[in-house]
């Protein structure tokens, strides 16, 4: 399951693209957190249930 979430999210283009497809997964996948790196770089953790494994995008 981790392995097919990654490849979905890794295929997105955009930040909003990322959201959706998420959101879409079953069960969805919501962003968690936001580390702001700089004004430009944001890292986006993606989890689908407060216990459970988590997915960081670096969204630069």
């Amino acid at each position: 399951m981790l392995d097919d979430v990654r490849a979905r999210l890794a295929a997105c283009g955009s930040l909003a693209d990322a959201i959706v497809t998420g959101l879409r997964l079953a069960p969805p996948w919501q962003i968690t957190d936001v580390i702001v790196q700089d004004e430009y770089t944001h890292d986006l953790v993606f989890q689908a249930a407060a216990d459970g494994p988590a997915i960081v995008l670096d969204c630069t």
